[in-house]
């Protein structure tokens, strides 16, 4: 993913040799105004000095009980109570300190007096270390004199490590700390010590090196850090205006497509209403060419349906065993035709494999796939066949086709991407079957595999579960008698009065007995005029003023405490609409509604009607 270029109030992120070593914090004094990312590096390393600050003086107290416990026996009374005394009490000062931190919780801009309390609490608890070479370092007992050295080493090794973010609070500490008893030792006659007092001066070099060299790596890490917060925050605001863009262009589309439908709808109602007609040989040829326009924009509508209703994740999967001989019969009778036409042999090998899938929408993938291969192949054919592996029949579509070069292989599921066709010529096909054939393989969960050599074909390659059993698969047809439309009372809700004549004028010739209304309340007071409640409903979805096809439908229902029959037409393909219309139980269609499908739904919901109790 292409990460956007950082706005100038966000840094971008940089490579450790590229970050710019941290400034210094100092505890007082004035210096430039910092940048917001330097104030947020210097507060995060006082709130490291802070969440550390326990361990120090917890440490410090139990180091100095330890050697007042072990040491006392050699030490003047007064002296080691003073020096505990005051351990004591830097260590209580500070966790009042540390405390009032916690309440505080101080962001950047406040940090820096904090940070001044902290080197102060610090100062002191190395100050009073220092003043034990004064008060508990007994002369002639070696074996305390190490042992006190020996603390005061590990209590400066700790603070490195503790206060290494915070370099200011580790000078303040250590160096109290070390120069007193290095000096005394230093000015002792004995040479053992005054080496002792040389190796505790050459201490502080080495061990403020080591802070040094971490504090540098803690540091960088906290800008590390914000600066890969700036930038996450900054690619989830892009990520949000991406995303806020995506939400307005399906809308724009959602719409765009229900404008369109809608007088599409009611030119291919009419156009079906005016072939009834006595019409000229010429007056017939233009229909036909009308018809065909309209079947043009039908399918492209039904392909971008079939891509809205896949993305929305409402097309339910209802798997069982299936015959795939049957399948690949339904493929013989569909593409035949088409292969001849283009001269090609279509070959789908005789199988007994039984798959455990949903029938249809194998179907569906199999015709995108087959229809995808007899339209880019001009010679040779088509072969679609079924071969066992293992625990799965394998599917193949081979074709001997122009190919698909490597770095298209993965474009060709993306909807509207052809290769070869940049002139978008319509003959070669939208550029949607690939597109819906990878969405039915995700949905049900099935490896789809592409090889293909340019020049030379592709195969299409897909793993179905083994089924156990063999049951037919139906195919929908028309239900019931067409002549049980003759006489039906059916109510029509439509705002738009176009859609509203042509649907009248298409249920009348079938016979129907038609009610027509624009507005839910127009309805219902027709309609409750009526002898007896209408036998089915035909509604749009949007009906203006915010109503909709399916709270009309369950207001009618209530009116005459029925369940009628009702088909709701929609020119939106958003996964919300669909949802509410199956919620609502009602069958659907999508706009423009060819006749025979309008024709065969109104059949069927007669049908359940009859067969209800």
């Amino acid at each position: 993913m292409k990460v956007p270029a950082a706005s100038p109030a966000a840094p971008q992120a940089a490579s450790p040799a590229q970050i710019p070593s941290p400034a210094p914090v100092h505890a007082g004094g004035s210096s430039p105004a910092p940048r917001d990312s330097d104030l947020r590096v210097r507060a995060e390393q006082v709130r490291t000095q802070y969440a550390s600050m326990p361990t120090s003086f917890l440490g410090s107290v139990f180091s100095a009980t330890l050697y007042v416990v072990a040491a006392h026996d050699v030490l003047d009374g007064w002296r080691w109570m003073l020096w505990w005394g005051l351990m004591l009490a830097q260590a209580a000062a500070r966790g009042l300190l540390w405390r009032a931190f916690r309440r505080a919780q101080p962001g950047p801009a406040q940090m820096r007096p904090w940070g001044r309390r902290a080197i102060a609490g610090s100062a002191a608890s190395g100050c009073i270390w220092g003043l034990g070479a004064v008060l508990v370092f007994p002369h002639g007992h070696i074996e305390y004199e190490l042992l006190f050295m020996f603390l005061i080493a590990s209590m400066g090794s700790i603070s490195a490590i503790a206060s290494a973010s915070f370099l200011p609070a580790f000078y303040a500490y250590t160096f109290p700390t070390v120069l007193p008893i290095a000096l005394q030792l230093i000015a002792r006659d004995e040479t053992l010590l005054q080496v002792m007092g040389v190796i505790a001066l050459g201490y502080l070099p080495v061990i403020s090196r080591f802070a040094h060299n971490l504090g540098d790596a803690v540091v960088e890490s906290f800008r590390l850090r914000f600066e890969n917060l700036d930038l996450l925050r900054e690619v989830t605001a892009r990520k949000e205006q991406a995303e806020d863009a995506n939400r307005e262009k399906s809308m724009f589309l959602a719409a765009a497509s229900h404008d369109l439908r809608q007088p599409l709808h009611a030119l291919a109602l009419q156009a079906h209403v005016l072939g009834q007609t006595a019409l000229t040989p010429p007056q017939r040829a233009s229909l036909g060419s009308i018809e065909a326009s309209v079947e043009a924009m039908t399918g492209l509508f039904d392909a971008l349906l079939d891509v809205s209703r896949l993305d929305a994740g409402v097309v339910p999967v209802r798997n069982q065993p299936v015959s795939m001989q049957s399948v690949f019969d339904q493929l013989a009778a569909e593409f035949g035709s088409a292969a001849r036409a283009k001269n090609l042999a279509l070959r789908l090998r005789p199988t007994r494999s039984v798959v455990y899938t949903d029938a249809h929408l194998l179907a569906t993938l199999l015709r995108n796939l087959v229809s995808n291969a007899i339209r880019y192949t001009d010679h040779g054919g088509v072969l679609v066949c079924a071969r066992r592996r293992g625990r799965v029949w394998r599917v193949q579509v081979w074709d001997t086709g122009i190919g698909i070069a490597p770095e298209h292989q993965r474009a060709v599921f993306k909807a509207f991407f052809q290769v070869g066709n940049a002139e978008r010529d319509r003959s070669r096909g939208l550029g949607l079957g690939l597109a819906i054939t990878e969405r039915i393989a995700d949905l049900l969960r099935l490896p789809l595999q592409l090889r293909s050599q340019p020049g030379h074909g592709t195969v299409f390659s897909v793993d179905l579960q083994v089924g156990t059993a063999t049951r037919p698969v139906a195919t929908p047809g028309p239900a019931g008698d067409p002549g049980r439309l003759e006489g039906a009372c059916v109510l029509v809700l439509d705002n738009e009065a176009e859609s509203r004549a042509a649907m009248a004028a298409l249920l009348e010739s079938w016979g129907c007995r038609v009610i027509t209304a624009a507005t839910a309340e127009e309805a219902v007071r027709r309609s409750t005029a009526l002898t007896a409640p209408p036998q089915l409903l035909v509604c749009d979805f949007r009906l203006g003023g915010g109503a909709t096809g399916p709270d009309v439908i369950e207001r009618l229902r209530e009116e005459f405490n029925l369940t009628i029959p009702a088909l709701v037409i929609t020119g939106d393909t958003g996964g919300e609409v669909l949802r509410l219309v199956q919620d609502s139980g009602c069958l659907m269609l999508h706009k423009p509604v060819q006749p025979a499908r309008l024709r065969e739904s109104l059949l069927q919901l007669l049908a359940r009607s009859s067969a209800a109790p």
